[in-house]
């Protein structure tokens, strides 16, 4: 783990352009992040959670029936004194009360047909790697995920 304190909108920028999501396609990608918010992680890691979330976030709107209106993918964060919370929110189908037992355990939370289920346990395991946490938020419509993330103590 390579942590540091650096600029998160950036990494979100480059997810965002990573999966084309700012392509002038059906669905809409927001930022609604302070580009003065840091965060104390590792890089490689915070691009390859929220290359997750964002990647599933897609598939799940992509799978709705057609006629359905436009997608959204939305990522807001706020910094409360010594931890930072990211969410990452869709308007996309939800997800099925069957799959929320087993969302964060390996090869069983997928609801997709040819999903390996590997994307939100390995997400998981690198928000406790940075003494952080990640969890589904209950949401009226579609799916939110929080990352939250604490700033490591000062030595």
């Amino acid at each position: 783990q390579r942590r540091g304190v650096i600029a998160l909108r950036p990494v979100l920028d480059e997810v965002g352009e990573a999966l084309g999501l700012y392509r002038d396609g059906p669905i809409k990608f927001e930022l609604d992040v302070d580009p003065e918010i840091r965060i104390d992680a590792d890089r490689e890691h915070l691009f390859r959670i929220f290359s997750n979330l964002c990647r599933n976030a897609v598939q799940a709107i992509e799978g709705r029936e057609a006629g359905a209106d436009g997608g959204l993918v939305r990522i807001s964060a706020s910094r409360e004194e010594h931890s930072v919370s990211v969410v990452v929110s869709d308007n996309g189908p939800g997800i099925p009360a069957r799959a929320r037992d087993k969302l964060f355990q390996p090869f069983q939370g997928s609801t997709r047909r040819g999903g390996t289920g590997l994307g939100l346990p390995i997400s998981a395991e690198l928000a406790q790697a940075h003494g952080g946490s990640l969890r589904l938020l209950d949401t009226s419509t579609g799916a939110a995920f929080e990352l939250q993330i604490p700033d490591r103590p000062l030595q």
